[in-house]
C-alpha cells in the first residue's frame, strides 16, 4: 500500500457510533491519500471494515481506556505526515483532504490547518448555524491570520476536526486522557501556548450530529472548566491569565444556572435558589437576579418556581 499523506484517526467507543456514515465520508474524499485507523473500543468494527474491502482502512482492537488514549494508539501507528482526528459518530465533507492538504503544503510555516463544520440531523438536514458561528464567532479574519492563545482563550473557537502536521502532533504529545469531550480544545492550547501556528479555513467542512446527547453536554461543562483551569497555567501573560478567569465565571456561571432550571424542573425551588446565588457570584444578570429574590421571598411556592422556570429559560 502506497504511503499516505492523511493519517484519519477515529475510535469507536459506544453504541452511538456511526462508523460506516464516518467511513463513506473519508472514501468520498477528493485526495484519495490516505489512511483511516480505528481504534474499536467495544467489538464489532472489523465486520464493518471487512465489508468495504479497502485496505487502506485498519482495524486495532484495544480494551477500553477513553477516546483520548484511543487517538493516541492510533497515532503511534499513523504513516501520514497529517493527522486528523474524527469521532465515530461525525463525518468530513468530501474536500477536507483536498482544501486542507493544500494549504499545509503552500505554507510550511503553518502547522495546523482548523475548520468549520456544520451540524446535522437524524433525517438529513443541516443546522443553519455552523460550529464557530454557534461559538460566538461573528467575523472571521481570515487564513492570513495566525490563531493566537489571548483570541482563542476569549472565543475563537476552533473545531476539533483539524489538519495536523505529524510533526507538530508529536512534538506536543498527542490528546490528554483525562478529559472527555474537550480533548480537541486542550491539544490547541498546548500549541498555542508552545508558539505554534494555528490558523483557520471559515469552510465547512466536517460535519457532527445534532442535538446533542444531554449526558455527553454535561461531561463536557466539567470538563470544559478544567481544562481552562490548566489553561491559565500554560502562560504567564497577565492579559491572558485574566481573559482564562473571565471565562472560568462565565463557564461556572452557566453550569449554575444550567443545574437551577434542572432543579425547577423538578419543583425544588430550595436547590434552584442556591445554584442561582452561586451563579449571581460569578456575574451580576438582573433576570437570575429577580429569580433569586423571588425564590427566596417563598421558596416552596410551586407556581413562582414555574414562573421563575420560564424566566430563566431566556438566559
Amino acid at each position: 500500500m502506497a504511503q499516505p499523506v492523511f493519517s484519519i484517526l477515529t475510535v469507536v467507543e459506544g453504541a452511538g457510533a456511526r462508523l460506516g456514515e464516518l467511513i463513506d465520508s473519508v472514501r468520498a474524499q477528493t485526495f484519495q491519500e490516505w489512511e483511516l485507523i480505528v481504534i474499536d473500543e467495544i467489538g464489532g468494527a472489523q465486520a464493518v471494515v471487512e465489508g468495504y474491502g479497502d485496505a487502506r482502512i485498519r482495524v486495532s482492537r484495544w480494551e477500553s481506556r477513553g477516546f483520548g488514549a484511543g487517538v493516541n494508539h492510533a497515532a503511534a501507528s499513523a504513516r501520514g505526515e497529517i493527522y486528523t482526528v474524527v469521532r465515530a459518530h461525525h463525518r468530513l465533507m468530501p474536500e477536507f483532504c483536498e482544501r486542507t492538504v493544500a494549504l499545509l503544503r503552500e505554507h510550511p510555516e503553518v502547522d495546523v490547518v482548523t475548520v468549520d463544520a456544520v451540524g446535522f440531523t437524524e433525517d438529513g438536514g443541516t443546522s443553519l448555524r455552523t460550529f464557530r458561528s454557534e461559538g460566538g464567532v461573528t467575523a472571521e479574519p481570515g487564513f492570513d491570520h495566525p490563531v493566537t492563545l489571548a483570541e482563542f482563550v476569549s472565543g475563537s473557537v476552533l473545531y476539533y476536526s483539524a489538519a495536523v502536521r505529524a510533526a507538530t502532533w508529536h512534538a506536543d504529545g498527542g490528546y490528554p486522557v483525562d478529559l472527555p469531550t474537550v480533548e480537541g480544545l486542550m491539544l490547541f492550547a498546548r500549541m498555542l501556548a508552545q508558539g505554534k501556528d494555528i490558523r483557520v479555513l471559515p469552510e465547512t467542512l466536517a460535519g457532527y450530529p445534532v442535538p446533542e446527547d444531554p449526558a455527553v453536554h454535561r461531561v463536557y461543562q466539567d470538563s470544559f472548566q478544567s481544562a481552562f483551569t490548566r489553561i491559565e497555567e500554560l502562560t504567564d501573560d497577565p492579559a491572558v491569565r485574566a481573559a482564562v478567569r473571565e471565562k472560568l465565571r462565565d463557564i461556572r456561571f452557566h453550569q449554575a444556572m444550567g443545574k437551577a432550571r434542572e432543579a425547577l424542573s423538578g419543583s425544588d425551588a430550595v436547590s434552584a435558589r442556591e445554584q442561582v446565588r452561586l451563579a449571581l457570584r460569578q456575574r451580576f444578570a438582573l433576570k437570575p437576579a429577580i429569580v433569586f429574590a423571588a425564590l427566596t421571598v417563598a421558596p416552596g411556592g410551586l407556581r413562582r418556581a414555574q414562573s421563575a422556570k420560564r424566566a430563566l429559560r431566556s438566559k
